[in-house]
């Protein structure tokens, strides 16, 4: 149990380490559009076409993309939804998964009353789904916000 405890910490940990992020010195096109990779839960803001790695997203840390964006202030804006949306997205998703768990666990419980594992399963299929629709609105609002940073690059 102590090992897991200490896994769980030094993974908290590391998540929650910052993100970096990397000025331009140049502001031209090629150099300086952003796009967005995502493998492995990661997403990834890179830079032109020297494909400089500005910011790093992960599953529970966000990064202020308004300051990788801030040339531009529609994309600020959208970086804002994304910022507002993204990390209440994946606690809500995460805490609708555990909720399941639970749910599993206690329908495997003789003589419970079945109203609780039936009223976890409805929890957390909510919290799922409420954290699924915050994710994608954050997700969308990262595009924008590239779209945005993109177009109004000189």
């Amino acid at each position: 149990m102590s090992r897991l405890l200490l896994a769980l910490c030094t993974g908290t940990c590391l998540l929650a380490a910052g993100p970096t992020i990397v000025a331009a010195q140049e502001w031209n096109y090629d150099e300086n559009a952003l796009r967005i990779d995502e493998h492995g839960g990661t997403i990834s803001l890179v830079r032109g076409t020297s494909e400089t790695v500005v910011a790093k997203i992960g599953v529970f840390r966000a990064v202020d993309v308004a300051a990788v964006v801030g040339r531009s202030p529609k994309a600020i804006a959208e970086a804002t939804v994304f910022q507002r949306n993204y990390r209440p997205g994946t606690w809500l998703a995460s805490l609708g998964i555990v909720t399941l768990g639970a749910a599993i666990g206690a329908s495997r419980i003789n003589g419970l009353n079945r109203a609780i594992p039936t009223s976890l399963t409805i929890v957390s299929v909510s919290l799922i789904t409420v954290g699924g629709m915050k994710l994608e609105r954050a997700n969308r609002a990262l595009a924008r916000a590239v779209w945005w940073y993109n177009r109004d690059l000189k």
